[in-house]
């Protein structure tokens, strides 16, 4: 009978929200909800962190993403709180 390994890593599982990591911004820690959008150089808007950055309009790979509250800029994945 094959052995059953249980991994626990409360480290990984403690920030994260019911369908991955949090999500806050680095500098004041404001959480976006999923009503807030970001507007891409070509003019789209959408939820920057539905494509992890990726405008669905033009493929640009947003490095780094702007907080709509404190209006500073961090790169798109120190938002990622795991």
């Amino acid at each position: 009978m094959p052995k059953t390994i249980t991994i626990d890593a409360p480290e990984i599982t403690k920030s994260k929200g019911p369908t991955g990591p949090r999500i806050r911004c680095p500098k004041c820690e404001w959480q976006p909800t999923a009503a807030d959008l970001w507007a891409c150089q070509c003019g789209y808007t959408w939820h920057t962190f539905d494509t992890g950055g990726v405008c669905p309009s033009c493929l640009h790979q947003w490095i780094t993403t702007q907080c709509l509250k404190c209006a500073g800029w961090s790169a798109h994945s120190d938002w990622y709180e795991y």
